[in-house]
């Protein structure tokens, strides 16, 4: 279901509103890197004040310099009062380092301002990446059974992106870039208050062309994401059933709906890039206009070559503030929309969770006991068990007989716990499975799944991967009696041996 954020077109008060919550809980995993985050916010304020600063900068170094040509040798003979006319050499030496002196400052404060917000925008996004992760492999089966693992991992790689875009750029922007604009009108109201004012009324012009296309761009980035999801999708959907897809010859059917979404992803690209950058022509032809408004005020008023240099810096500083802080409101509604889906999963309740007073399940005779059980998976009107009574006891072996569909991997699935009864009670050793703590009670139960998994990993390590602190001793001997380890021996790498995405490269 899309977000409001995503299906109207939100004024920028709007977006603050809408923003507000779920930034608030964006910004709380920043907390625990505050120290780099506000020192990075601060380099922030210390270029954009730099940066408003240059025009005055520029008006002192061009008056001192543009004062006309210098004296010649034989002038200097004949006329020794010359040698003081103008400011000494050492005097405009130090005004022309003024400049050098204020861009070295604002680089530095730019480079580390870049380095510390992308520093702590990439620390959390991994921490909310980890978070997001962890909370998605202990969510209960019903939660697979209903999300796509495309979706999922979009969430945790595209939509976190969003987020890193969110932590740094609207962090670092809504800081230095107000800070910038307000010390280049103070600098410029000081200069010529009157070709400031004259400027603020036709400087508005060159906003337009960037809140038009703005909107478009914006609706192509929200579809964008959308298609991205869709991608992710098709892809691990191929990839984890190629075997399914080899089987049936169906790569060419696969390689279309890729294809589509790939198409589909270039045109949105196509109208976010014609959207973007559309603006910037029609700006600089607005800008030109302006800087020739700008040359015939000078003639008409006479002003300085020092005042003007400084006034043309001044407006060409605003442009690019103004121009960020413009596009921050579709900046912020794309990352809304990111933030939000990811918080959802976070937000989303486990349905099967370890009762606050769980015990743990010591050895366990094994003896199992369904109590009038019913069970409907969630979603479904039919019930896949109902009213089943049944006791598996201890040292014997049994077997679940029945068509597809009548429930005996529904059955196994209660044992493991993996889903909770709808009615009546599932018990081992008499206890209900409901007191006892999952992981307890699954190491208690030895499982070989009708649906063969192997991890991208070692021989090795798929066994352990059973009981992680079995010894290697008794790695051998579980292959031993799994009669594996003959033919384990005879791989490559033997026990080291690498067997492929989903063990392909072993048969």
């Amino acid at each position: 279901m899309k977000d409001k954020a995503e299906t109207k077109k939100l004024s920028f008060r709007e977006t603050i509103r809408i923003a507000w919550k779920p930034y608030r809980r964006l910004y709380s995993y920043v907390l625990p890197y505050k120290g780099r985050f506000f020192f990075g916010l601060f380099l922030g304020l210390l270029f954009g004040a730099t940066t408003g600063c240059l025009p005055w900068a520029m008006g002192t170094v061009t008056g001192a310099i543009f004062h006309g040509a210098a004296p010649s040798a034989k002038a200097l003979t004949h006329r020794s009062e010359l040698l003081n006319a103008g400011g000494s050499i050492k005097s405009i030496f130090l005004v022309c380092l003024l400049i050098p002196a204020i861009m070295t400052a604002r680089s530095l404060a730019s480079y580390g301002n870049t380095y510390y917000m992308n520093w702590v925008s990439n620390r959390a996004v991994a921490d909310i990446r980890n978070e997001l992760f962890s909370k998605i492999v202990n969510q209960s089966m019903d939660f697979f059974n209903r999300m796509r693992a495309g979706v999922l991992m979009s969430r945790i790689m595209n939509n976190t992106g969003a987020m890193q875009v969110a932590l740094t750029q609207v962090s670092s922007d809504v800081f230095k870039h107000p800070i910038t604009v307000v010390f280049a009108l103070v600098v410029l109201i000081y200069i010529d208050w009157k070709f400031t004012l004259a400027a603020l009324i036709v400087f508005p012009s060159c906003i337009i062309p960037i809140q038009l296309f703005g909107k478009r761009a914006r609706r192509a980035m929200l579809h964008q994401q959308e298609e991205l999801g869709k991608m992710s999708v098709t892809m691990s959907e191929t990839f984890a059933g190629i075997r399914v897809v080899k089987s049936f010859a169906r790569e060419k059917h696969q390689e279309k709906s890729f294809s589509r979404s790939t198409m589909i992803q270039f045109r949105n690209i196509m109208r976010m890039t014609k959207a973007t950058e559309a603006t910037g022509p029609l700006v600089e032809i607005l800008a030109a206009i302006g800087v020739g408004w700008a040359l015939l005020y000078v003639y008409a008023t006479n002003l300085t070559a020092g005042h003007f240099f400084a006034l043309l810096t001044g407006i060409f500083i605003l442009y690019d503030p103004v121009k960020n802080l413009s596009k921050l409101r579709i900046i912020m509604q794309r990352s809304i929309a990111a933030t939000q889906g990811v918080f959802g999963i976070l937000d989303n309740p486990i349905t099967i969770q370890d009762a606050p007073d769980a015990e743990i399940l010591g050895a366990s005779e094994g003896r199992i006991d369904f109590e009038n059980v019913t069970f409907r998976y969630a979603g479904t009107s039919i019930d896949a068990l109902s009213h089943i009574r049944l006791a598996i006891e201890p040292g014997k072996s049994y077997a679940l007989v029945g068509a597809s569909g009548a429930g005996k991997s529904t059955i196994l699935s209660l044992i493991l716990r993996l889903y909770d009864p709808t009615s009546g009670t599932v018990r081992i050793d008499g206890q209900d499975l409901r007191r006892l703590t999952q992981e307890s009670l699954r190491q208690q139960i030895g499982l070989v799944s009708q649906e063969t998994f192997l991890f991208h990993d070692t021989i090795y390590n798929n066994i352990v991967f059973g009981r992680l602190d079995a010894t290697r001793e008794e790695v051998y001997r579980a292959a031993q009696m799994a009669y594996a380890h003959d033919f384990i021996l005879d791989q490559p790498q033997k026990y080291d041996t690498v067997v492929g995405d989903k063990g392909m490269l072993l048969s």
